[in-house]
């Protein structure tokens, strides 16, 4: 833990766990409610990002400025604002704890002369990570061990039955840590079908475009032309089924190889691997998704 911010409600943390094969550490930050410690445990939100290089707080980045959303830090805000207005209407002190940390290769959780680590990951990598996260959670002095919770958005959300079946079988001889899972548009949606959904959206929105932005958006952008560079990838991943990572354009551009594949296998989840509570949301305000 190097460095730590503090309110009158909740003090956030920098932390770390190692990943599955130890060879690097994923860092994180961990907002736990004032009323968290040892004695009196809380319950845990663990957030597993979509699909990007995003980091702790939501961020993209990998572009040339980066894109700021800060989605993770106002989630963790609004959940702890609720607890707090719920308690001072009654005697309740209940609270909850959230984690969100950078994905491999994004922000801190970097590999020491790695720097494709981002892109060599894959489904079973992404997997892996979010299920340590859960370990770090589990032994952590000051939360509830039997009350963790999964948010995953997007692709997270896709790959919460690998988590929780994953988690589960660490724990076949004891109750399962996880108490529940949110979906956060992504339920039943494999990466293949929403990457179709979005080039039809993109389009859409291009054609409902007008002036002389749309006519330009319009030459530019055809159906054609997304569907055959989306095929020209896919072409180039199965070209090399050895490579994790293709590299074109003297290094420019990098494809995640090794993820694309994974994705290609992974388009029927084990949906009746996920046994505890579980909530979906999405809606139409979500142009990545369908509502």
């Amino acid at each position: 833990m190097s460095s730590s911010t503090t309110s009158t409600t909740a003090t956030t943390i920098e932390i770390s766990f190692p990943s599955q094969d130890k060879s690097f550490n994923l860092y994180g930050d961990l907002t736990l409610p004032s009323t968290a410690s040892e004695k009196t445990p809380v319950p845990a939100l663990l957030i597993v990002s979509g699909s990007g290089p995003i980091d702790r707080h939501g961020n993209v980045s990998g572009f040339f400025t980066g894109i700021t959303f800060n989605t993770h830090n106002q989630l963790a805000q609004q959940i702890l604002l609720f607890f707090k207005q719920n308690n001072s209407n009654s005697n309740s002190k209940r609270s909850v704890a959230v984690l969100a940390y950078d994905k491999r290769g994004v922000g801190k959780s970097q590999k020491e002369q790695d720097k494709d680590l981002y892109y060599q990951a894959g489904v079973q990598d992404l997997v892996s990570d979010a299920v340590q996260a859960v370990k770090y959670l589990v032994h952590h002095p000051s939360i509830d061990e039997g009350s963790i919770f999964v948010v995953g958005h997007s692709e997270g959300a896709i790959l919460m039955p690998l988590i929780f079946q994953q988690v589960q079988q660490q724990h076949e001889e004891l109750p399962s840590p996880l108490k529940g899972c949110i979906f956060l548009a992504g339920l039943g949606e494999d990466v293949v079908s929403a990457m179709d959904c979005q080039r039809q959206r993109l389009l859409e929105e291009v054609n409902a475009e007008t002036g002389w932005k749309g006519w330009i958006l319009r030459q530019v952008l055809t159906k054609q032309r997304l569907d055959k560079q989306y095929q020209n990838m896919y072409d180039e991943v199965d070209k090399h089924p050895d490579l994790d990572v293709i590299s074109q354009y003297c290094g420019m551009s990098k494809i995640p190889a090794k993820w694309f594949r994974e994705h290609q296998q992974y388009q029927t989840p084990p949906w009746d691997a996920i046994t505890c509570h579980c909530l979906a949301i999405t809606g139409y305000k979500d142009l990545q998704v369908r509502s």
